[in-house]
C-alpha cells in the first residue's frame, strides 16, 4: 500500500507541474509480427515513442556517461533529480496461438545514502497493455534494488490474456518514476520478443492400455 501511495503522489506532482505537459514521440511503432523493431535502441528513437515529464529530454540516447550492453545506443530513465515519470514504448503485434516471450538487459545500479532518510525513490514498471487497454505488470523493481554495475538479463513470459486464437496489437512500455532525490537511472537495452508455441496436454495410449497426459 505504501509503495502505491508513493507512486501516485509522485505522478499526481509530476502532471501539476507538467500542466502543458511534455511529449515527444518518435516515428510510428512497428506493428509486425516479428521481434521487436530497433531493439539496442543503435538507430536512435526510431520504432519507439518517448514519454518525459515534467522535464525535457530523450531516453534514448548514447551518451558515454552510462554505457550501452552492447553497440552505443541505450534507454536512460530516471537519474534526472526531479520528481517525475520517464516512458519508452513500443507497439508490437502477437501472432495467434502464440506464447509472447518479452526479454530485456536492465542496469541500476545500487543506490548509496548517507542515511535511510536520504535515499532517492525510483520504481521501474515494465507492463504490456492489451487491445482492450487493459495493462499487465509484467516486472517491477524499486530503488534499493540493484545490479552491481552491471547489466542483468530479464525474461517474461506475457499472462494467458495474450494468447488468442486471432492477432492481436500489444504495447509493451518501460516506466520510471522518481522522486528529486534520485540520481541513479535504470537502463534499459537489447529487448526482444520471442513468440512461443503453447505447450498442451493430450492423451496417448502406452503400450499395455495405460493412458498418461503428455507433460502431466
Amino acid at each position: 500500500m505504501r509503495k502505491r501511495a508513493r507512486r501516485a503522489s509522485i505522478l499526481a506532482a509530476a502532471t501539476a507541474v507538467a500542466v502543458t505537459g511534455t511529449f515527444m514521440a518518435a516515428p510510428s511503432a512497428s506493428a509486425g509480427t516479428s521481434e521487436i523493431a530497433n531493439p539496442g535502441f543503435e538507430s536512435g528513437n526510431a520504432s519507439w515513442n518517448e514519454k518525459v515529464t515534467p522535464f525535457a529530454g530523450h531516453p534514448i540516447n548514447n551518451a558515454s556517461a552510462w554505457p550501452a550492453h552492447s553497440g552505443t545506443g541505450k534507454a536512460e530513465l530516471g537519474g534526472q533529480g526531479l520528481t517525475g515519470m520517464s516512458r519508452i514504448s513500443q507497439q508490437v503485434t502477437v501472432p495467434a496461438y502464440r506464447v509472447p516471450v518479452l526479454s530485456f538487459w536492465v542496469r541500476s545500479d545500487v543506490v548509496h545514502a548517507a542515511s535511510a532518510s536520504s535515499f532517492g525513490f525510483r520504481q521501474l514498471i515494465v507492463e504490456a497493455t492489451a487491445e482492450d487497454g487493459t495493462p499487465y505488470e509484467l516486472h517491477d523493481r524499486m530503488n534499493k534494488a540493484g545490479t552491481d554495475g552491471s547489466y542483468e538479463k530479464v525474461t517474461v513470459t506475457l499472462p494467458g490474456a495474450f494468447y488468442s486464437s486471432s492477432p492481436q496489437k500489444v504495447n509493451i512500455s518501460f516506466t520510471v518514476i522518481e522522486d528529486a532525490a534520485n540520481r541513479m537511472p535504470f537502463l534499459i537495452d537489447d529487448v526482444s520478443m520471442e513468440y512461443r508455441f503453447k505447450a498442451i496436454d493430450r492423451p496417448v495410449v502406452i503400450p499395455g492400455g495405460i493412458f498418461r497426459p503428455i507433460g502431466g
